[in-house]
């Protein structure tokens, strides 16, 4: 899967599972259209998508998000090698300088580590992809709420008639 672009992997799942294109449209409750783009390129799927197809072909939702993310970056940002590969440190260096402005010091001052750097990083998005990660973010504790409800309820037991 590595060097195999987003657009392609999904076509041959949707082929290995002998899926047409309107039937895992229908499951991502899109158009058969939207899903066509998907598979060619053209729309690069939202994460909601990403997280129904991973659940319909049982792939782990990283692996499409892993693609999905080297599919942005090839098509919108120059290679590594370009740009001088700019390490973690700098990095750091940009996140501490950044944590340091005094208005943003109010807004990190009594967040954990974890917390600041989701902030900041968030804030380095772009409009789609702040969407993207809320849109993420709501489905996953979505679905965290359901488990632990689901875990909450007694197990089914089979009431034998006597």
């Amino acid at each position: 899967m590595s060097g195999k672009p987003l657009e392609k992997y999904l076509k041959e799942l949707r082929k290995s599972y002998n899926y047409s294109q309107e039937y895992v449209a229908s499951q991502l409750n899109i158009t058969r259209q939207t899903y066509s783009h998907y598979e060619t390129g053209r729309i690069s799927p939202p994460v909601n998508s990403l997280y129904h197809l991973s659940r319909l072909y049982n792939v782990p939702l990283n692996s499409f998000l892993e693609l999905s993310i080297n599919h942005h970056q090839n098509a919108e940002h120059p290679s590594e090698e370009s740009m001088g590969n700019k390490s973690e440190a700098d990095d750091l260096t940009e996140f501490l300088k950044h944590i340091s402005i005094p208005e943003n010091n109010k807004k990190f001052k009594f967040l954990k580590r974890q917390e600041k750097l989701v902030l900041y990083y968030y804030q380095l998005l772009n409009d789609r992809d702040q969407e993207d990660i809320l849109a993420f973010m709501k489905v996953k504790c979505r679905n965290r709420r359901i488990d632990a409800q689901r875990e909450m309820m007694p197990p089914e037991t089979s009431v034998t008639e006597k």
